[in-house]
């Protein structure tokens, strides 16, 4: 099947194939799998030096999985929020949304589907605490950090916040 046989929703057919950009490095890129992938290392740790031996490995798949899901939520609202001066920005330009590879209403409902799952799956999975750190770190970077980016270099200490939290929720 061909690339314009299919096409997954929200998702244009790759403008640039021979540049590495497909489907699964859009969202890679959405998602700020790299990112994530360290918030899930000091949640680890974290949740490491909370524990009483031994370390309970269902309930550390538990967190890291919904911490996972939030902080790609996070990351996608992020972009999307971000589209515009994303697209006039070298380093930035050729992410998914502001390149055109992707809709923004796609990236919006991703971001917002992926925190709002990871959340409650934490709320089901783990506690109260777990749960309301990450609702918070979601919040914060969302809703403070990245527009305060725009406006202030006080973004900085902002966005240490969720920086910090993710040790502490697990």
């Amino acid at each position: 099947m061909k690339d314009a046989d299919y096409q997954m929703p929200g998702f244009e057919a790759s403008a640039n194939p021979e540049k590495g950009h497909t489907r699964v490095s859009d969202f890679s890129q959405l998602i700020k799998a790299r990112l994530t992938f360290l918030v899930l290392i000091t949640t680890c740790v974290g949740f490491y030096l909370g524990s009483s031996e031994p370390v309970d490995v269902v309930r550390l798949l538990n967190v890291l999985l919904g911490a996972a899901l939030a902080a790609a939520g996070a990351s996608a609202l992020n972009q999307w929020w971000e589209r515009d001066l994303d697209a006039l920005m070298s380093r930035t330009r050729t992410r998914p949304v502001p390149s055109g590879r992707m809709r923004p209403g796609s990236a919006l409902i991703l971001g917002c589907l992926f925190a709002v799952i990871g959340i409650i799956y934490l709320v089901v999975t783990t506690n109260f605490l777990a749960t309301i750190l990450t609702a918070i770190t979601v919040l914060i970077y969302v809703f403070a950090y990245t527009p305060l980016k725009r406006i202030s270099t006080l973004n900085t200490l902002v966005g240490a916040i969720p920086g910090a939290l993710p040790p502490l929720i697990g």
